[in-house]
């Protein structure tokens, strides 16, 4: 099932603490995984209040990339 940025979005703001923040392309990635899926990097920011914002600003742009999490309905 395929989920909008601003469903994601909600679910960021609400545990900012179980994500954090790709400093290389800007994904937000779930705090156990040991390398960003989006470009492999490992460099992450952890504070709740980036994460918490970059998930704001997601949820205010239109979604227009297909990554490889989006399945065809």
């Amino acid at each position: 099932m395929r989920q909008d940025y601003k469903e994601i979005a909600t679910t960021v703001v609400n545990d900012p603490t179980s994500y954090k923040l790709c400093e290389v392309c800007g994904a937000i990635v779930d705090k156990a995984a040991p390398t960003c899926p989006e470009c492999l990097a490992y460099r992450f920011d952890e504070s709740p209040s980036r994460v918490a914002d970059r998930a704001l600003d997601m949820a205010a742009k239109p979604q227009h990339a297909v990554s490889h999490h989006d399945t065809l309905e």
